[in-house]
C-alpha cells in the first residue's frame, strides 16, 4: 500500500469544489444580512460536511467501498478497500495566529489509531493547506482538560 492514499490532485479538486460551496454559502448569508466571516468557527462547522463529502468523492475514484456517513458517532470516511478510517478536521488560525489541531480524544482512545486529514483555511477561504497524518494515537495530542 502507498504511504499516502490522498494525492495532491485529489486535494486540489476537493478544495476547488469546497471553495465554490463556500462562495454559495457566503452569498446565502449575505442575502440574509449576515456575514459568514463574523464567526469562522461556525463557518468551519458548516464546511466540514462538504470536506468529508468531497474527499470521499475523490477517494471513490481510486478505492472501492468508500463510505461517508456523516452522522454523529460514525467515522468521517471509511475506505473499505484498504480497511482504513480517515478523520477529517477543518480549522483556521485563531486571531493570535495559533492553529489548533484538535481531535475527539475519547474516540481516538477507543479506536487506538486513526489517520487524520486536517485542512487549514484562512478567514476568506482563499488560502488552504491540506495535511495528512497516518496512524495518530492519543500520544500525539495533549490530554483533555479535567
Amino acid at each position: 500500500m502507498k504511504e499516502s492514499y490522498i494525492t495532491e490532485e485529489m486535494a486540489g479538486r476537493a478544495l476547488n469544489r469546497m471553495y465554490d460551496f463556500n462562495q454559495k454559502l457566503s452569498a446565502l448569508y449575505t442575502s440574509e444580512g449576515l456575514d459568514i466571516k463574523a464567526d469562522i468557527g461556525r463557518r468551519n462547522i458548516l464546511m466540514s460536511s462538504i470536506q468529508e463529502k468531497e474527499f470521499s468523492k475523490e477517494l471513490s475514484k481510486v478505492y472501492s467501498g468508500v463510505i461517508n456517513d456523516g452522522r454523529s458517532g460514525q467515522p468521517d470516511i471509511v475506505i473499505g478497500e484498504i480497511d482504513t478510517e480517515l478523520e477529517c478536521k477543518l480549522t483556521s488560525p485563531h486571531r493570535s495566529g495559533a492553529i489548533a489541531f484538535q481531535t475527539d480524544y475519547a474516540t481516538l482512545q477507543k479506536k487506538g489509531v486513526l489517520d487524520f486529514l486536517y485542512m487549514l483555511v484562512d478567514r476568506d477561504f482563499e488560502n488552504a493547506a491540506v495535511l495528512y497524518f497516518k496512524g495518530l494515537t492519543t500520544e500525539d495530542f495533549h490530554s483533555p482538560a479535567t
